[in-house]
């Protein structure tokens, strides 16, 4: 269960703040940054989020459908958020 929540908290934190490094992501969940690092390649092998580069990621079409109707984002907006997000 705690994999599933810190994955839901990851691809929350990036639909609200755009393409993170997993160290910024740490700090902004408060998780260590090694197990953010092995949280994210699980999202990435689940095509829920993706890598730009430099460690970076950025949600996936499939990461904005798993939050979509589900719960509001980070910032306690709601679905309206997602929908401009280009893949």
């Amino acid at each position: 269960m705690f994999g599933r929540q810190l994955e839901r908290e990851i691809l929350m934190a990036l639909a609200d703040e755009g393409p993170l490094s997993a160290i910024d992501l740490a700090g902004m969940i408060d998780k260590h940054p090694l197990t953010v690092e092995q949280a994210c390649d699980r999202l990435c092998d689940q095509g829920d989020i993706r890598s730009v580069g430099s460690r970076r990621y950025e949600l996936a079409a499939s990461g904005r459908h798993q939050l979509t109707d589900t719960e509001p984002t980070r910032n306690g907006s709601g679905r309206s958020d997602l929908n401009g997000l280009a893949d």
